[in-house]
């Protein structure tokens, strides 16, 4: 019996170490200073390197900018909204003399998919393309027999297809240079399937499987992907207009779970090349890890208590 309780008392500490692991690892990944911004400046030789990134305009795509213009990135700044893309590659140029190009397109139109994606094959071909962020996206609120068909064929196009097109376009001269990243921005909602958020949580799972996958493909490539799964981030994304009128409300979190645009990208970046799903903060961890062993019913139970749906 003594034996039989020792032998216990052993897995239990080994599960226990191996949990506390899997927790603090990633907190000292994302905290130590960034690998893939150090071999970059290494590589390239007095040239600067170049990232495009998608939805720039605002949130996280904006913090990614201003963190990349920092380290010395000429940049590609996609979003819909001109005002916004002028006015934030003026402050960049201004600030950290880089040279930044705004590409206004919608990537709910194949058409402006397209020409972006032709343009990530233009600059990877030039070798002038050496980091790819698919950032757009955006959510809606509501039972999905509720919400208007085309905004859920829309999220498809932005979240999913575009990446994979863009992914693709810029695949090809990573691989010939042995070099490169790719970040896709995905959510912790892509461990929940929750009610309210059917094809938002849906499309980032999508995002994650995807990235793994491809991960997988190209190790010893040189080529890097990550899938970056925030939870709640100040940003305009919850002031949009879906979730204003569905009575959403900051207030009704913890302040524990919010982190800012900026802490999400210090953690992406210093990950990216070491961590292909990336979950910043330790309570967003705990979170998905929690929300992994727990009953879907409970989770979507505690999940109706904070959300308006």
């Amino acid at each position: 019996m003594a034996g039989v309780t020792r032998l216990w008392a052993w897995i239990g500490a080994a599960a226990g170490g191996a949990l506390v692991w899997k927790l603090l690892w990633p907190e000292f990944v994302q905290r130590s200073p960034s690998h893939f911004l150090a071999s970059v400046e290494k590589a390239y030789d007095g040239r600067s390197p170049v990232a495009l990134i998608t939805g720039a305009s605002a949130g996280i795509g904006a913090a990614f900018a201003r963190r990349l213009a920092r380290a010395g990135y000429d940049l590609i700044l996609l979003a819909r909204r001109k005002d916004r893309l002028d006015a934030l590659a003026a402050e960049l140029q201004r600030q950290h003399a880089v040279t930044v190009h705004s590409l206004v397109a919608d990537l709910a139109n194949s058409d402006d998919v397209e020409r972006a994606a032709g343009i990530v094959v233009e600059m990877g071909e030039a070798g002038r393309l050496d980091l790819l962020i698919n950032n757009a996206g955006f959510g809606t609120v509501g039972a999905y027999a509720d919400l208007p068909l085309q905004s859920q064929l829309d999220m498809l196009s932005v979240h999913v297809a575009a990446t994979m097109r863009l992914t693709r376009a810029a695949l090809p001269s990573m691989l010939r240079q042995r070099r490169g990243g790719i970040i896709n921005v995905a959510s912790t909602a892509g461990w929940y399937p929750l009610a309210g958020n059917a094809t938002y949580s849906a499309t980032k799972r999508y995002l994650i499987n995807f990235s793994e996958s491809l991960q997988a493909e190209l190790e010893g490539t040189g080529v890097c992907v990550q899938a970056l799964c925030p939870g709640f981030t100040y940003s305009e994304f919850h002031d949009r207009e879906p979730y204003r009128a569905s009575g959403f409300r900051r207030e009704r979190l913890p302040a524990f779970v919010w982190q800012t645009a900026e802490e999400v990208v210090e953690a992406s970046l210093n990950a990216l090349g070491r961590e292909v799903v990336c979950i910043p903060g330790l309570h967003n961890r705990v979170i998905v890890l929690a929300g992994q062993l727990t009953p879907r019913r409970l989770v979507n139970a505690i999940w109706r208590r904070v959300s308006p749906v």
